[in-house]
């Protein structure tokens, strides 16, 4: 079922006025006309005339960057995420289009990142994300908090494409930058277990080790850092279940033995754990 997304209010346009002369002052008047007309339509939930009207709005005048930014979210609305049909396969791209051309006249607003972000992924243009935020992690490289954010961005675009290398190489970045986050740890772990769990018998045995053991101190370490991070020893109990598996693959049983134990060690403290923030709620 697609999301109810009428509730994205288009922003409305104001009158002010620039032109250099009576014909492009009535164009602008007419733009300005245009855009609250598409208001109307999109708040009825008519996307495709509110398209019209924007549409319309930036031919009479092309340096109104909120009509574009109205059409790109009038074609967001009119898109179905993960569709192959030529009609939403163009919807997409007509959003993504207008929505870069709005951010040309206004380069920081996050809300217009935001749904391009959400179009990219739901068409599955994962290079082009890949492509634009990270660039906007350059041109942010001096803002710590930005930076960090737009690293985990990157580290989940690079995961849904299937990318490990690149997702583990972006959300170690944001570790790095966010040192106190016990989140950044854990992400990396639940990535380092997700790889092992997934590819089974098709990663190497001495990968599979690696991420283990990599993803084991990455959550053991996030521990430290937050009490009662039940989500974080759940899935140590996970990794441990995995060195169990790898231990019976090569036949040592004593160590089959010893990783299961502690996986059901870190199993019942992470239900303990949640017990108390359940309480503490």
């Amino acid at each position: 079922m697609r999301r109810p997304i009428w509730g994205i209010a288009p922003i409305l346009a104001g009158l002010i006025l620039t032109s250099t002369g009576c014909q492009g002052m009535i164009d602008r008047l007419k733009a300005n006309y245009a855009v609250k007309q598409g208001n109307d339509f999109y708040k009825a939930q008519d996307f495709l005339k509110a398209v019209e009207w924007y549409r319309y709005a930036t031919y009479l005048n092309p340096d109104l960057p909120i009509a574009y930014y109205n059409t790109g979210l009038a074609y967001v609305a009119l898109y179905k995420p993960g569709s192959r049909h030529p009609k939403d396969l163009r919807y997409a791209e007509e959003a993504i289009e207008n929505l870069q051309r709005y951010l040309n006249f206004d380069s920081n607003n996050q809300d217009a990142k935001n749904y391009l972000l959400t179009v990219y992924l739901g068409a599955e243009r994962y290079d082009e994300a890949g492509v634009f935020f990270e660039k906007e992690f350059k041109d942010h490289a001096d803002d710590p908090v930005m930076s960090s954010e737009l690293a985990q961005r990157l580290g989940m675009i690079y995961a849904k494409k299937g990318d490990f290398d690149s997702s583990l190489e972006w959300y170690k970045k944001r570790a790095d930058i966010d040192k106190d986050s016990p989140e950044a740890l854990y992400t990396i772990g639940v990535l380092c277990w997700d790889k092992v769990y997934h590819s089974g018998l098709l990663l190497e045995i001495e990968k599979r080790q690696e991420l283990t053991d990599a993803g084991l101190d990455y959550l053991k370490r996030a521990t430290e850092m937050k009490e009662n991070y039940f989500e974080a020893v759940s899935y140590i109990n996970l990794l441990y279940r995995e060195k169990a598996k790898l231990a019976a693959q090569i036949g040592n049983n004593e160590d089959v033995a010893k990783y299961n134990a502690e996986a059901d060690k870190s199993l019942k403290l992470a239900l303990e754990m949640r017990k108390k923030v359940m309480a503490s709620k």
